[in-house]
């Protein structure tokens, strides 16, 4: 059976595109069993690879790839005997990127619950559309509210702007927490923190909503 690939996609940068990839990667293999191969499409800066490099013997493994102009023709073989295979997308909007969602089965949008971000996400928005008209409606997408503020209500708000995108948004979401940049730098995710930390919730209740997309 072919690997099941999703994609975390934003053109713009900083919505979280590397920790939530990373995070969901180790969830599908700390929590459900899963092989993982990570893709990271940004060669430049590298930093799913740099974090999937950092992990210690101790914890499972997560290989990662860097990927660009040969994505499509490259994929399908090496992501032969893997369950799931995330990609981690790169900030513009690119024939890689346009690679990237064609290759995947679900594609997650995280977007910051801000006016500024949701307009900006307008265009992958557009992509995605315009290769679902293409194919049916392939392939699946979601978006994630990403970083909200603990205490505030702006992702109520955020969240029905976002539905105007005519894409499901996800129940779970993540918030702004220290939680989620403590432990990159050894190669750690959110799944190597105890069962109850608020940031491990998160990221589980996001999987398993992405499982469920995905069926």
């Amino acid at each position: 059976m072919a690997a099941r690939v999703w994609s975390i996609e934003n053109q713009k940068g900083g919505t979280t595109k590397t920790t939530t990839a990373t995070n969901i990667a180790a969830c599908l293999t700390q929590e459900h069993g899963k092989s993982v191969l990570l893709v990271d499409l940004d060669g430049r800066q590298g930093s799913s690879s740099d974090w999937a490099a950092s992990r210690d013997d101790a914890a499972p493994l997560i290989p990662c790839v860097i990927m660009r102009e040969t994505l499509k023709r490259d994929l399908p073989r090496i992501s032969v005997g893997y369950d799931y295979v995330i990609i981690d997308g790169i900030p513009n909007i690119s024939e890689l990127t346009s690679a990237a969602i064609k290759a995947s089965d679900l594609v997650l949008v995280p977007v910051q619950p801000s006016q500024y971000d949701i307009w900006a996400t307008s265009d992958i928005i557009s992509l995605i559309k315009e290769r679902q008209e293409l194919t049916g409606g392939a392939p699946r997408a979601v978006i994630m509210v990403a970083r909200a503020i603990v205490g505030t209500n702006i992702e109520r708000s955020a969240k029905e702007a976002m539905a105007e995108f005519g894409f499901p948004v996800l129940k779970a979401q993540t918030h702004q927490r220290v939680a989620y940049v403590e432990g990159v730098v050894k190669g750690l995710s959110v799944m190597d923190l105890p069962k109850g930390d608020p940031a491990r919730q998160e990221i589980e209740a996001i999987t398993l909503e992405l499982l469920e997309a995905d069926k």
